[in-house]
């Protein structure tokens, strides 16, 4: 299963564009273009860990849980004290 990367329209959800992981560079491009024409959009790229539990099998429920796990995980450096991370000034995490 190869992971792709997607531009998806924010106001009817819907993929726009998808390129190869090799074609990073021109997705990006292609995301600032549409920005600049005034779309709201997002650019998708699935992580290493995302790729590789696709990789070996995992459904959606899965891959939403590793992202959970993942974000929990980010959130807990953030927010602990003492953690390896500065905080953002409104203690908030940005995505």
């Amino acid at each position: 299963m190869s992971s792709r990367i997607k531009i998806i329209d924010n106001l009817s959800n819907s993929t726009l564009y998808e390129f190869s992981m090799e074609d990073a560079d021109r997705a990006y491009e292609k995301s600032e273009e549409l920005e600049e024409m005034g779309l709201d959009i997002k650019l998708i790229i699935p992580s290493v860990s995302e790729t590789l539990i696709k990789s070996l099998g995992a459904n959606a429920d899965k891959i939403e849980k590793l992202k959970e796990m993942m974000d929990e995980e980010i959130a807990s450096h953030i927010e602990e004290e003492g953690s390896c991370s500065i905080c953002l000034p409104d203690g908030k995490i940005h995505q």
